[in-house]
Parts: structure tokens; sequence; C-alpha cells
């Protein structure tokens, strides 16, 4: 009889024990959470062989952990290069996933890494649109202006993948770039 009272009241401790404990989950942590929502205006400076083009275009996601960005973007360009080995002009969109890193984004200026990943087409002057696969990889600094407010500056490489056209590759697509954002938004918590 002892012995069964004795297991019992382990058996209630065990199980006391075991319900104080509070369960982690992936979106259920106190760690990662949903804390803001920004929206972007992006003004981007390619450099090809002689020339640049001037970009323009948008980002609209949300803030995780106050340090994460997950977003969609969009860019073309407003001013064509003349690129490829017959000089012609060159039209580029693309729309895709933005992805940024932003340690320490609480404090004035801050480091941001971001990636890009998206489809979109190229014209090239006299020949139809083809589609294109564009990743672009980022690092600059970002400016806490004002609570909803940040000014960024990246610099970073576009990678465009393309070779529908005999005389083009995807190096006289990619090019170096500089990234002035306008940022919009509200974050929350700490």
């Amino acid at each position: 009889m002892k012995i069964t009272h004795l297991l019992t009241t382990l058996f209630l401790f065990a199980a006391l024990s075991l319900s104080a404990q509070k369960e982690e989950t992936l979106f259920n942590s106190s760690d990662i959470r949903i804390s803001g929502i920004w929206a972007s205006i992006d003004h981007n400076y390619s450099f090809f062989e002689e020339e640049y083009a001037y970009g323009r275009g948008f980002s609209i996601g949300i803030e995780v952990s106050r340090s994460l960005y997950i977003g969609y973007a969009r860019n073309s360009f407003r001013q064509e290069p003349v690129t490829g080995p017959d000089n012609r002009r060159l039209d580029l969109y693309y729309d895709g996933l933005q992805l940024a890193y932003a340690p320490s984004s609480t404090r004035l200026l801050h480091p941001r890494f971001g990636l890009f990943a998206g489809g979109g087409k190229a014209t090239v002057e006299g020949i139809d649109d083809d589609p294109v696969y564009v990743l672009k990889p980022s690092a600059g600094v970002e400016l806490n202006a004002t609570q909803w407010f940040r000014v960024g500056l990246e610099a970073g490489y576009r990678f465009v993948t393309y070779d529908d056209i005999p005389e083009y590759s995807s190096s006289d697509f990619s090019s170096p770039f500089v990234n002035i954002a306008l940022r919009f938004g509200l974050s929350w918590g700490n």
C-alpha cells in the first residue's frame, strides 16, 4: 500500500512538472515574431562597360524579430544602357522575393545585408524580349531617421541568367549596382 501511495505521489509530481513547462514552437517563440511592416522606394544605379543605367522600384514586406525582412520587390530600368557586342539598348524588368538581414536595427546607423531572387524579362533593341532570372546580393548601411522612416545605401552585383540570343551572354546583362532606398513603415516591440 505504501508503494502504491509513493508511486501515485511521484506520478502526480512528474505530471505537474511537465505541465508547468512552456512548449516552444517556431511561430510561438518569444524570439521569433512579426515586429513590423515596411515599404521601400528604391533608386538604383547600374554600371555597365562605359554607361550606367538608372532603375527604380519598390518593395513591401514584413519585419521579423527586428532584424529579418521578408518581402516582394519589383524593379525596372528607366534609362536603357547600351550593351552587348552590337551596342544595342537594353531594357530590364524583374520582380520576386526580397530578403534582408539588419543586425542591431535599433541603432541609429546599422549594417544591412540583402538578397533578391526573381524572374523578369530583358528586351534588347530590335529583338524580342526573353525571360531572365535575376539574383542580387548586396551589403550596405541603413540610417534610422525617424521611427517610421529609414534611408539605406547598398551596393552589390546583379547576376542575370540569359542565353536566348546567340550574340549575347549573361555577362552582357549582369552588372554592379548602387541602391538608395527610402523606407517607410513601423516597427514595434524591442
